[in-house]
Formats: structure tokens, sequence, C-alpha cells
């Protein structure tokens, strides 16, 4: 049985939509279990309503994939972020000044090195690595977080911290969702979490960031709320709250 949710998707879970996370309220439970969804006019989609990227059904009249924000307009995949972010560094005047909440660049490391007795002494210049190039999430369950119980899905009691490192450029955080291709790297078993809820992107210079997927539930950072499709730099003493009982610290390693 198929279940409709509050964002027209069909969803095969009755209490939390198996396509966005969204929760699928009793009146909505009820009218999908009595009456299912009627079927479009030729009883099949038709490949331009299929998102090609995740296979998704396209909503009547949407221009973006609820699921991978894949452009049915321009025929574009969807890069990550947002236009001022996307223009090319031969595009680009001047590099950005580094964010205000970061702390400042480490100073150069004066080294002297005296290999052997009676040798001449030379110096030089070593540049520090970049900050915080190592990192790691720590992913906690947060009762005070569930603000709005559902019985259906009780907040787990007991669970341990999960640690992530991120150790690859890209690392997509989402629920587990068997079938049409969508593998997080990083899975959070929360049923207020998508698919493909965030994702952590390493830049060249090392910085990591933070991206929202444009999920159904949103995300907070430090306490704000993340705006989708734009990237945000992350470092240890970080906070992200998302789902219904999700905690997630960032630590250096």
């Amino acid at each position: 049985m198929l279940y409709t949710c509050p964002r027209a998707h069909q969803s095969t879970d009755a209490d939390y939509c198996s396509e966005c996370g969204a929760r699928i309220g009793a009146q909505a439970l009820n009218a999908s279990a009595v009456a299912p969804a009627a079927p479009a006019a030729s009883g099949l989609a038709s490949a331009a309503d299929i998102c090609p990227d995740c296979a998704t059904a396209r909503p009547a009249g949407a221009r973006f994939c609820e699921v991978c924000r894949y452009d049915f307009a321009n025929r574009t995949s969807f890069s990550g972020l947002s236009p001022a972010a996307a223009l090319s560094p031969a595009a680009t005047p001047a590099a950005p000044s580094a964010p205000s909440d970061l702390p400042p660049p480490l100073p150069a490391v004066e080294l002297v090195f005296d290999p052997a007795p009676g040798a001449p002494i030379s110096t030089s210049t070593v540049m520090p690595p970049t900050a915080f190039a190592r990192l790691q999430l720590r992913i906690m369950v947060d009762a005070s977080l569930d603000t709005d119980p559902d019985p259906a899905s009780p907040c787990p009691v007991g669970q341990v911290d999960r640690i992530f490192h991120i150790d690859l450029d890209e690392n997509t955080l989402g629920r587990q969702y068997e079938g049409r291709g969508v593998h997080p790297e990083i899975v959070v078993n929360d049923p207020g979490i998508s698919r493909r809820h965030v994702k952590f992107l390493r830049r060249d210079d090392g910085l990591v960031t933070v991206l929202e997927l444009g999920s159904a539930n949103g995300t907070h950072f430090n306490g704000r709320v993340l705006e989708a499709g734009v990237v945000t730099p992350i470092q240890p003493g970080d906070e992200i709250t998302l789902g219904m009982w999700t905690r997630i610290r960032i630590e250096a390693r």
C-alpha cells in the first residue's frame, strides 16, 4: 500500500515519507489508505516527468527535482553551489576574504636545520598545513530535539555516539533508502532526515564546507537555518541539528 505525504510523494512508509522524510499526518494517512492516488491519464509517466539523475517523478509544473534538485527547465544536474559561488575562477575578480567566524591563518614557521656538527646552518620558511583539514563528525541522538514526539517513531534511547571521518572530497549524509541509486556515504537512521539531506565538501585548499541539499525538514547550523544550495565553512566546535533528534558536532582529529 502506498501513502501520500504532504508534498504529494507516494510513500511506502506510513509514518514518514520514504521519498523526502516529511511526516505523514493522520488525515493524509487515512485519505491515502482509502483512496490511492489516481494514475496519469496515459497510465505511465512520460520521460519528461522522470528525473534522469535519480528517477524521481516530477511534480506537476515543478522546475527542480525534489530529491536531487535536477533542473528540468535547463536539463542540468544540481551542482551544489549557488549562482554566485558557481562562477569560474577566471570570472572571479578576487578571492573572497575568509569568513569572520573563522580563526586567523597560522603564521609561517621559521625552521633551522643543522644537519651535522660543523656544517653551515641554513634557514627556510615552511608554511603550516591548512587549518582544520582533518575533521570528523560526532553524530548523537539528542532527545531534547524531539519536541513533537511521534508514538509510531519514538526517539531511541541508549544510543552510543557514532564517529565519521570526512576523508572524501564529497560526503553525502542522508537516510538509507534501498532503490533509485541513492546511497549516502553517511547514513543516519532518523525518520525526519531526507534521503539526501546535506553534503560535506572539501575544497582544494583543504577547507571543509557543508551544503544543504533542499531537504524536506531543513537543517540548523549553530542555531540558524542553512539556506539550500549555499556552501558554509565548518570548523571544530560547530554543531548541526537535523531530523527529529539528530545532533552533529564537528571535531578535529
